[in-house]
């Protein structure tokens, strides 16, 4: 039993200090293929678990497809162009539950290939509640290429949105593999009190169980 307390107990602090996006890698919802391996979203509601499409458009993209484009990760990436050459772009947006005051490590992977589709430069456009950057690949690619980002902010309220949207392209602005993490190795207070409860109720079972 107290074995089974424990990993119940880690597996709690795991999940307290685990990714706190819903569906980051766009793997989840209903896919409606249009024929081109592709099932594009206008601003609103989507069938992408977790996500809401805002800018233009947005075109969510499998694994094969006609464009010679492939996922940083399973089969499911998004295209912020949607389809449409230049500037407006789309993007997507997802609210998640914060701690006020704590910082927060928001990461994303911009995908680019810019011998076939144009550019550079291709960027995206982060915003995470009072926090945005833009982040930019220069580079020219000639494959599909996936190059990682990630930008800290500090949670003002304890519901923070979380939007990608495209800031620079002309055909592809790739997007794959969001998460937010605490941004601290150190656990939050109320996390140490978590483990600290646990480890003290497996120690007091241990210490009854050896003085019946």
């Amino acid at each position: 039993m107290r074995i089974s307390l424990l990993i119940c107990l880690l597996a709690c602090f795991v999940s307290a200090q685990g990714a706190l996006i819903n569906n980051g890698g766009f793997e989840l919802g209903t896919f409606v293929d249009d024929g081109n391996g592709t099932d594009s979203f206008l601003a609103g509601p989507t069938t992408i678990t977790g996500w809401t499409a805002v800018g233009r458009q947005v075109s969510w993209i499998r694994n094969p497809n006609p464009w010679l484009l492939s996922a940083e990760e399973g089969t499911h990436f998004l295209d912020l162009t949607g389809y449409q050459t230049g500037a407006p772009f789309g993007g997507v947006t997802q609210t998640i539950a914060t701690s006020v005051g704590q910082q927060y490590d928001l990461s994303f992977f911009l995908g680019s290939y810019t011998q076939r589709w144009g550019g550079p430069p291709v960027a995206i456009l982060a915003s995470a509640g009072n926090t945005s950057q833009t982040f930019t690949v220069t580079t020219t690619s000639t494959t599909s290429t996936w190059t990682p980002f990630s930008m800290l902010f500090t949670a003002t309220s304890p519901n923070t949105a979380i939007t990608l949207t495209g800031a620079a392209g002309v055909e592809y602005i790739g997007l794959d593999n969001v998460s937010v993490d605490l941004a601290s190795s150190v656990p939050e207070p109320k996390s140490w009190a978590l483990m600290m409860l646990g480890l003290g109720l497996v120690g007091s079972m241990g210490l009854w169980r050896h003085t019946r």
